[in-house]
């Protein structure tokens, strides 16, 4: 984890994901990096038509809509500024970027070009979803991101690795191949992992096969040292947050392809269910 990007609108959720940003990058000495979707255009257009209704109604000429423009960008410029001089002191690099195109078409290809290996960004949760930038871009960056993400709801003030649980249902080599990836980010902050089981009404299995396919999984994989533990709920997401607000994990670990697999945890919705309600960071591992 060399270089960590930190996507941001400025809000509070964004706030928090910097603070665990900084965090990251003074524990593993990485460099990061601050970008700021402006996308003005269509920002200013889309606020005109909820309040007007009618894109040739006063307020939209082409000079009104530039003169907007370039306030939103010297507002942001100075915002960039001045988080550049908070952080200057904490003894990393950082580098900053502003683009006009949308946030989630954008990540792929600006982690290929500056080699990005880690995302560090805010969320709202499934309230805010459509109130920021921020917001309403987590789920479709930790859907398509080629990187690891971990997400930081706006209610998470502190940021003390201590407990990592793993969230899995321990079946698919596909899945089982990244755990350890997840295993070297806990040991970057000495933190305890412990490997999740959710068992539920619909997919119940007997603890003993459950426990012995988790014991197989973590002798395969290096994870000898982490805990198992079997929690029963209704519903997956549900049990995953449930289970690490109860054992005051300090952040929840998930690896998924999205839908291209028919099992039950590793898809999208149920990632980003968590994601969005979960008051604890989210980290996550997407297969592409």
């Amino acid at each position: 984890m060399k270089k960590i990007l930190f996507p941001t609108d400025f809000s509070k959720a964004a706030a928090n994901a910097l603070n665990v940003a900084i965090s990251l990058a003074q524990r593993v000495n990485a460099e990061l990096f601050v970008l700021h979707s402006l996308n003005s255009v269509q920002q200013y257009v889309d606020i005109s038509l909820a309040s007007s209704g009618d894109i040739t109604m006063p307020g939209m000429q082409p000079e009104i809509i530039l003169e907007a423009i370039q306030k939103e960008k010297d507002r942001v410029k100075k915002q960039m500024d001045d988080l550049v001089t908070d952080v200057s002191d904490k003894g990393f690099p950082v580098h900053t970027f502003i683009v006009d195109s949308e946030l989630d078409r954008e990540i792929n290809e600006f982690t290929v070009k500056y080699n990005i290996d880690f995302i560090v960004m805010g969320t709202f949760g499934s309230s805010g979803l459509r109130e920021t930038f921020i917001g309403s871009n987590a789920q479709k960056i930790v859907r398509k991101a080629k990187v690891p993400v971990l997400t930081v709801n706006a209610n998470c003030a502190n940021f003390n690795i201590r407990k990592v649980v793993l969230s899995s249902d321990f079946t698919e080599d596909i899945i089982n191949e990244q755990l350890p990836r997840v295993k070297d980010f806990a040991d970057v902050f000495m933190a305890e992992l412990t490997l999740l089981y959710v068992n539920t009404p619909n997919y119940f299995e007997e603890t003993n096969t459950v426990t012995q396919r988790i014991n197989d999984v973590r002798d395969a994989y290096g994870l000898t040292a982490a805990s198992i533990s079997i929690y029963n709920s209704f519903d997956i997401d549900e049990g995953v947050i449930s289970y690490a607000e109860q054992n005051d994990a300090d952040v929840i670990a998930m690896v998924t392809h999205g839908y291209r697999g028919v099992k039950k945890l590793f898809s999208d919705n149920i990632t980003e269910s968590v994601v969005n309600h979960s008051n604890i960071p989210v980290l996550t591992l997407h297969i592409n």
